[in-house]
């Protein structure tokens, strides 16, 4: 088998995207579908394994800037459209691939490689670990009343959805940038949500937006959702499939959650992409009504250069942490280094002292966005503590509140 790994022009999507469609069960997309491809396409960024003429595997991956903890951003390769065809599967073509686009994504000198995995066995041998979680959330709404009262403020508005992307690109940013995991979104991704492909829907109604304004005026939330109608023996039993809801604050979020909640004719309102630690659970008068239906990783986080992706975060607590950074898959981005965490920022350097903590490239991954407590990894086995009470120490520095969290497919 001669490969060769290529980056794509611009004529080659449809052949470069055949061997991702076929994984994913789409033999034949439509026009529609290769169109709300290629607006998010970015071919300088994509490699592709040819095998003579046929392209038989690939990648890509999204300029993003990533929120940190603390609210701070950084530069991340956002990996996607991959695929190998089945003709040559178990030959290397995914590792030859993986390799080479982290290769790439050093030398675009970006700190982070992010990835949503349709398969949770595949990427932590790659040194991608599960940072984010994502949970589905389903309420009655006869059982849905608060246990207090919401104070009103500013202003709720159903928006056709044509006339919705510059509130909801403007709440989205603002809201973005207030909880780790987080990515921006450009102008590409807005136009396909408008394009609202009837594909997409799951049976349920097209896209439906509310916006939240504060008193001034300006965008500070917003809700996307359908309604999936059901009319058992005459009687309404709707479904309101909630696809995005931000707000500025919890308090923004509840405001857009009662409004689901009163929608005429809705009995079921359903949340498919939401935190794990949602207050909402709080906010009931009966919080056991609040059903968890699904728990999920989301985003899967590989760190390719130390010392740059932690010292652009911020820490909880003051401490000093040398780290052994086990890198199997690409040992360039490993080794030992030194991070002192303060209240005004972090430092991290190359250091010969002894480490007080050794993990590998994937635990690093899972905990460097502060959802994932390290001393937890280390109870499953894969972080160990040359030092005693380090774990405790990283506990402390590491983890933050709220949780990061990612409510972006790509």
């Amino acid at each position: 088998m001669g490969l060769e790994l290529r980056v794509p022009e611009p004529d080659d999507f449809v052949a470069f995207m055949e061997p991702v469609w076929r994984a994913f069960g789409e033999p034949a997309p439509s026009a529609e579908e290769i169109d709300d491809e290629r607006l998010l396409w970015e071919p300088e960024r994509s490699l592709g394994a040819v095998d003579g003429s046929e392209w038989v595997g690939a990648t890509g991956a999204f300029t993003f800037e990533l929120t940190l903890p603390g609210a701070t951003t950084a530069p991340a390769a956002g990996v996607t459209m991959v695929g190998v065809a089945q003709t040559h599967r178990r030959r290397g073509v995914l590792t030859a691939l993986m390799a080479a686009q982290l290769d790439d994504v050093a030398e675009r000198r970006d700190p982070f490689a992010i990835l949503t995995a349709s398969e949770s066995s595949i990427y932590g041998r790659f040194g991608y670990g599960p940072a984010t979680f994502s949970t589905e959330l389903e309420l009655r709404t006869d059982r849905s009343r608060f246990r207090d009262p919401l104070e009103g403020r500013g202003r709720l508005r159903v928006v056709r959805l044509a006339e919705a992307g510059d509130a909801m690109a403007a709440a989205y940013e603002r809201c973005r940038r207030q909880r780790a995991g987080a990515v921006d979104r450009r102008k590409e991704y807005w136009q396909r949500v408008q394009r609202d492909r009837p594909s997409s829907r799951d049976g349920a109604s097209a896209l439906f937006v509310v916006t939240h304004t504060d008193d001034d005026g300006e965008p500070d939330g917003y809700a996307t959702y359908r309604i999936k109608q059901r009319w058992p023996s005459g009687l309404p039993d709707h479904t309101a499939v909630v696809t995005d809801l931000y707000g500025v604050d919890p308090d923004i979020e509840a405001i857009l959650w009662r409004f689901l909640c009163d929608i005429d004719l809705v009995a079921t309102v359903r949340a498919r992409t939401r935190p794990e630690d949602d207050p909402l659970r709080w906010r009931l008068a009966e919080p056991r009504q609040l059903r968890t239906k699904d728990l999920s990783d989301w985003l899967w986080v590989r760190v390719l250069d130390v010392p740059a992706a932690l010292t652009a975060r911020r820490y909880a607590t003051e401490d000093s942490l040398v780290l052994t950074v086990e890198d199997r898959f690409r040992p360039a981005s490993g080794g030992r280094f030194r991070l002192e965490t303060g209240g005004d920022g972090a430092d991290c350097e190359p250091t010969t002292a002894g480490a007080d903590l050794i993990l590998g490239a994937e635990e690093l991954g899972a905990m460097v966005l502060g959802g994932v407590a390290p001393s937890l990894l280390a109870r499953a086995g894969r972080i160990d503590e040359p030092t005693p009470g380090a774990l405790a120490r990283a506990d402390s520095v590491f983890l933050c509140e709220p949780r990061p969290f990612c409510g972006t497919m790509f």
